[in-house]
Protein backbone atom coordinates (compact mmCIF):
# COMPACT_ATOMS: atom_id res chain seq x y z
CA UNK A 1 0.00 0.00 0.00
CA UNK A 2 1.12 3.53 -0.72
CA UNK A 3 0.52 6.01 2.08
CA UNK A 4 1.57 9.63 1.76
CA UNK A 5 0.50 13.21 2.38
CA UNK A 6 0.49 15.79 -0.42
CA UNK A 7 0.38 19.57 -0.03
CA UNK A 8 -2.01 21.44 -2.30
CA UNK A 9 -1.63 25.19 -2.74
CA UNK A 10 -4.40 27.29 -4.26
CA UNK A 11 -4.85 31.05 -4.70
CA UNK A 12 -6.54 32.72 -1.75
CA UNK A 13 -5.32 30.20 0.84
CA UNK A 14 -2.77 31.24 3.43
CA UNK A 15 -1.22 27.73 3.54
CA UNK A 16 -1.48 24.47 1.61
CA UNK A 17 -4.29 22.02 2.19
CA UNK A 18 -3.28 18.43 2.91
CA UNK A 19 -4.36 15.43 0.86
CA UNK A 20 -3.67 12.04 2.46
CA UNK A 21 -3.43 9.09 0.08
CA UNK A 22 -4.26 5.44 0.86
CA UNK A 23 -3.59 3.56 -2.37
CA UNK A 24 -3.42 -0.22 -2.97
CA UNK A 25 -0.42 -1.68 -4.78
CA UNK A 26 -0.70 -3.57 -8.02
CA UNK A 27 0.94 -7.00 -8.01
CA UNK A 28 1.32 -9.75 -10.62
CA UNK A 29 -1.41 -11.88 -9.01
CA UNK A 30 -3.82 -8.94 -8.69
CA UNK A 31 -2.89 -7.45 -12.05
CA UNK A 32 -0.08 -5.01 -12.80
CA UNK A 33 -2.26 -2.99 -15.13
CA UNK A 34 -5.30 -2.70 -12.86
CA UNK A 35 -6.96 0.73 -12.72
CA UNK A 36 -9.21 1.64 -9.81
CA UNK A 37 -11.75 4.35 -9.11
CA UNK A 38 -10.44 7.03 -6.76
CA UNK A 39 -12.46 8.32 -3.82
CA UNK A 40 -11.65 11.84 -2.58
CA UNK A 41 -13.16 12.11 0.91
CA UNK A 42 -14.37 15.46 2.27
CA UNK A 43 -15.18 15.00 5.98
CA UNK A 44 -17.88 17.12 7.57
CA UNK A 45 -17.65 19.64 10.37
CA UNK A 46 -19.90 22.56 9.46
CA UNK A 47 -17.09 24.35 7.56
CA UNK A 48 -15.72 25.08 11.04
CA UNK A 49 -13.68 21.91 11.57
CA UNK A 50 -12.82 18.72 9.66
CA UNK A 51 -14.10 15.58 11.40
CA UNK A 52 -11.57 12.78 11.80
CA UNK A 53 -14.52 10.38 12.32
CA UNK A 54 -15.38 10.86 8.65
CA UNK A 55 -11.78 10.74 7.41
CA UNK A 56 -9.36 7.84 7.94
CA UNK A 57 -11.98 5.22 8.95
CA UNK A 58 -13.79 5.90 5.68
CA UNK A 59 -10.58 5.84 3.65
CA UNK A 60 -9.58 2.48 5.18
CA UNK A 61 -12.99 0.97 4.44
CA UNK A 62 -12.88 1.99 0.79
CA UNK A 63 -9.22 0.97 0.56
CA UNK A 64 -10.31 -2.47 1.76
CA UNK A 65 -12.87 -2.57 -1.05
CA UNK A 66 -10.09 -2.01 -3.57
CA UNK A 67 -10.36 1.73 -4.19
CA UNK A 68 -7.67 4.38 -4.12
CA UNK A 69 -8.77 6.61 -1.24
CA UNK A 70 -7.72 10.19 -0.50
CA UNK A 71 -8.73 12.36 2.46
CA UNK A 72 -8.84 16.10 1.80
CA UNK A 73 -8.05 18.20 4.87
CA UNK A 74 -9.53 21.36 3.42
CA UNK A 75 -9.45 24.75 5.14
CA UNK A 76 -12.39 25.99 7.19
CA UNK A 77 -13.52 29.13 9.01
CA UNK A 78 -12.03 31.36 10.20
CA UNK A 79 -8.92 30.42 8.22
CA UNK A 80 -10.71 30.21 4.88
CA UNK A 81 -14.02 31.19 3.31
CA UNK A 82 -15.67 30.74 -0.08
CA UNK A 83 -14.24 29.76 -2.55
CA UNK A 84 -11.00 28.49 -0.95
CA UNK A 85 -12.30 25.04 0.14
CA UNK A 86 -13.89 24.61 -3.29
CA UNK A 87 -10.60 25.40 -5.03
CA UNK A 88 -8.82 22.93 -2.76
CA UNK A 89 -11.23 20.19 -3.78
CA UNK A 90 -10.79 20.97 -7.49
CA UNK A 91 -7.01 20.95 -7.01
CA UNK A 92 -7.26 17.53 -5.35
CA UNK A 93 -9.33 16.17 -8.25
CA UNK A 94 -6.79 17.47 -10.74
CA UNK A 95 -3.87 16.11 -8.70
CA UNK A 96 -5.31 12.59 -8.56
CA UNK A 97 -6.29 12.59 -12.23
CA UNK A 98 -2.87 13.92 -13.28
CA UNK A 99 -1.18 11.22 -11.17
CA UNK A 100 -3.43 8.40 -12.35
CA UNK A 101 -0.48 6.33 -13.67
CA UNK A 102 1.37 6.46 -10.35
CA UNK A 103 -1.75 5.73 -8.32
CA UNK A 104 -3.17 3.06 -10.70
CA UNK A 105 -6.35 5.14 -10.95
CA UNK A 106 -8.91 5.27 -13.73
CA UNK A 107 -8.82 8.95 -14.80
CA UNK A 108 -12.51 8.72 -15.72
CA UNK A 109 -13.56 7.48 -12.27
CA UNK A 110 -12.59 10.24 -9.83
CA UNK A 111 -15.36 10.44 -7.21
CA UNK A 112 -15.86 13.17 -4.60
CA UNK A 113 -17.36 11.74 -1.39
CA UNK A 114 -18.55 14.14 1.29
CA UNK A 115 -20.29 14.09 4.66
CA UNK A 116 -22.59 16.87 5.92
CA UNK A 117 -20.79 20.18 5.14
CA UNK A 118 -18.20 18.05 3.34
CA UNK A 119 -21.15 16.86 1.26
CA UNK A 120 -21.82 20.47 0.39
CA UNK A 121 -18.18 20.81 -0.64
CA UNK A 122 -18.31 17.64 -2.76
CA UNK A 123 -21.57 18.83 -4.36
CA UNK A 124 -19.93 22.21 -5.08
CA UNK A 125 -17.29 20.25 -6.97
CA UNK A 126 -20.00 18.54 -8.99
CA UNK A 127 -21.99 21.70 -9.75
CA UNK A 128 -19.36 24.47 -9.81
CA UNK A 129 -16.31 22.81 -11.39
CA UNK A 130 -16.68 25.22 -14.33
CA UNK A 131 -17.57 28.36 -12.37
CA UNK A 132 -14.97 31.00 -13.30
CA UNK A 133 -14.29 32.39 -9.83
CA UNK A 134 -13.59 28.88 -8.57
CA UNK A 135 -11.47 27.26 -11.26
CA UNK A 136 -9.84 29.90 -13.50
CA UNK A 137 -7.09 30.85 -11.05
CA UNK A 138 -6.04 27.18 -11.02
CA UNK A 139 -4.78 27.66 -14.61
CA UNK A 140 -6.28 24.67 -16.42
CA UNK A 141 -9.40 24.18 -18.51
CA UNK A 142 -12.51 23.53 -16.47
CA UNK A 143 -12.85 19.86 -17.42
CA UNK A 144 -9.61 19.09 -15.57
CA UNK A 145 -11.50 19.72 -12.33
CA UNK A 146 -14.81 17.95 -12.94
CA UNK A 147 -15.42 14.94 -10.68
CA UNK A 148 -16.79 11.90 -12.49
CA UNK A 149 -19.15 10.99 -9.66
CA UNK A 150 -20.49 12.23 -6.33
CA UNK A 151 -21.23 10.34 -3.12
CA UNK A 152 -23.11 12.56 -0.67
CA UNK A 153 -23.75 11.44 2.90
CA UNK A 154 -26.41 13.43 4.83
CA UNK A 155 -25.22 16.51 2.89
CA UNK A 156 -25.80 20.18 3.46
CA UNK A 157 -27.26 21.35 0.14
CA UNK A 158 -29.60 24.31 0.41
CA UNK A 159 -29.06 27.82 1.75
CA UNK A 160 -32.80 28.50 1.67
CA UNK A 161 -35.51 26.95 3.82
CA UNK A 162 -34.25 23.80 5.63
CA UNK A 163 -30.65 25.03 5.46
CA UNK A 164 -27.98 24.22 8.04
CA UNK A 165 -27.24 27.89 8.42
CA UNK A 166 -24.18 27.43 10.62
CA UNK A 167 -22.34 25.72 7.75
CA UNK A 168 -23.35 28.39 5.27
CA UNK A 169 -22.37 31.20 7.64
CA UNK A 170 -18.95 29.63 8.21
CA UNK A 171 -18.42 29.24 4.48
CA UNK A 172 -19.45 32.77 3.49
CA UNK A 173 -18.37 34.87 6.46
CA UNK A 174 -18.98 38.58 5.91
CA UNK A 175 -20.17 37.88 2.34
CA UNK A 176 -23.14 35.94 3.70
CA UNK A 177 -25.93 38.16 2.38
CA UNK A 178 -24.21 38.68 -0.99
CA UNK A 179 -23.51 35.02 -1.76
CA UNK A 180 -26.34 33.20 0.02
CA UNK A 181 -28.30 32.29 -3.16
CA UNK A 182 -25.12 31.19 -4.96
CA UNK A 183 -24.35 28.33 -2.58
CA UNK A 184 -27.85 26.83 -2.60
CA UNK A 185 -26.77 23.86 -4.68
CA UNK A 186 -30.17 22.57 -5.78
CA UNK A 187 -30.12 25.72 -7.96
CA UNK A 188 -26.71 24.93 -9.44
CA UNK A 189 -27.46 21.47 -10.88
CA UNK A 190 -26.97 21.15 -14.65
CA UNK A 191 -27.01 18.27 -17.08
CA UNK A 192 -23.20 18.23 -16.73
CA UNK A 193 -23.42 17.43 -13.00
CA UNK A 194 -21.94 13.94 -12.53
CA UNK A 195 -23.89 10.82 -11.50
CA UNK A 196 -24.68 10.90 -7.80
CA UNK A 197 -25.19 8.47 -4.92
CA UNK A 198 -26.84 10.10 -1.92
CA UNK A 199 -28.12 8.98 1.46
CA UNK A 200 -29.67 10.51 4.56
CA UNK A 201 -31.73 9.59 7.61
CA UNK A 202 -35.35 10.63 7.87
CA UNK A 203 -35.04 11.86 11.46
CA UNK A 204 -31.77 13.81 11.12
CA UNK A 205 -32.27 16.78 13.44
CA UNK A 206 -29.10 18.65 12.40
CA UNK A 207 -29.22 18.65 8.60
CA UNK A 208 -32.80 18.31 7.44
CA UNK A 209 -33.63 15.46 5.04
CA UNK A 210 -35.07 18.08 2.68
CA UNK A 211 -31.48 18.92 1.66
CA UNK A 212 -31.11 15.51 0.05
CA UNK A 213 -34.62 15.54 -1.43
CA UNK A 214 -34.06 18.94 -3.06
CA UNK A 215 -30.83 17.77 -4.68
CA UNK A 216 -32.32 14.47 -5.83
CA UNK A 217 -35.24 16.32 -7.42
CA UNK A 218 -32.92 18.76 -9.19
CA UNK A 219 -30.75 15.93 -10.53
CA UNK A 220 -33.75 14.01 -11.87
CA UNK A 221 -35.16 17.15 -13.49
CA UNK A 222 -31.94 17.54 -15.50
CA UNK A 223 -31.54 13.89 -16.42
CA UNK A 224 -28.57 13.22 -14.14
CA UNK A 225 -28.46 9.61 -12.88
CA UNK A 226 -29.03 9.48 -9.11
CA UNK A 227 -29.43 6.71 -6.54
CA UNK A 228 -30.92 7.86 -3.24
CA UNK A 229 -31.35 5.93 0.03
CA UNK A 230 -33.35 7.21 3.02
CA UNK A 231 -32.88 5.34 6.30
CA UNK A 232 -35.71 5.70 8.84
CA UNK A 233 -33.55 6.42 11.89
CA UNK A 234 -30.08 7.69 12.69
CA UNK A 235 -28.54 10.69 14.40
CA UNK A 236 -26.56 13.08 12.25
CA UNK A 237 -22.91 12.18 11.69
CA UNK A 238 -23.23 8.40 11.30
CA UNK A 239 -20.10 8.18 9.12
CA UNK A 240 -19.70 4.40 8.56
CA UNK A 241 -22.33 3.72 11.24
CA UNK A 242 -20.18 1.20 13.08
CA UNK A 243 -17.73 0.95 15.99
CA UNK A 244 -14.73 2.11 13.93
CA UNK A 245 -15.91 5.73 13.89
CA UNK A 246 -17.43 6.26 17.36
CA UNK A 247 -15.80 6.36 20.80
CA UNK A 248 -16.98 3.58 23.11
CA UNK A 249 -19.07 5.99 25.18
CA UNK A 250 -21.03 6.98 22.06
CA UNK A 251 -21.67 3.57 20.56
CA UNK A 252 -25.33 3.94 21.53
CA UNK A 253 -25.58 6.52 18.72
CA UNK A 254 -24.80 3.97 16.01
CA UNK A 255 -27.74 3.28 13.71
CA UNK A 256 -26.80 -0.18 12.47
CA UNK A 257 -29.01 -0.18 9.33
CA UNK A 258 -27.19 2.91 8.07
CA UNK A 259 -23.98 0.88 7.79
CA UNK A 260 -25.49 -0.69 4.68
CA UNK A 261 -24.78 2.49 2.71
CA UNK A 262 -21.18 1.37 2.08
CA UNK A 263 -22.22 -1.87 0.36
CA UNK A 264 -24.85 -0.03 -1.68
CA UNK A 265 -22.33 2.66 -2.63
CA UNK A 266 -19.74 0.04 -3.67
CA UNK A 267 -22.33 -1.61 -5.93
CA UNK A 268 -23.27 1.79 -7.39
CA UNK A 269 -19.63 2.61 -8.17
CA UNK A 270 -19.09 -0.79 -9.78
CA UNK A 271 -22.23 -0.45 -11.89
CA UNK A 272 -21.50 3.15 -12.88
CA UNK A 273 -17.75 3.05 -13.53
CA UNK A 274 -16.60 -0.56 -13.87
CA UNK A 275 -18.82 -1.95 -16.62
Amino acid sequence: MRYETISLSVPGADAPAQLTAYVPDNTPQIGLDRRRPAIIICPGGGYGQVSDREAEPVALRFLGLGYAAFVLWYHVAPQARWPVPQRQLLAAIDYVRTGCEDYHVDPKAIIALGFSAGGHLAACGGTMWNRPEVYRCLKKKALAYRPDGLVLCYPVITSGDHSHMGSIQNLLGDRYEELLPLVSLERRVKSSTPPTFIWHTADDTVVDLENTLLFETALKARGVPVECHIYPHGAHGQSLADRTCFPEKDLWRVSVPCAGWVTKCDAWIQNTFMR
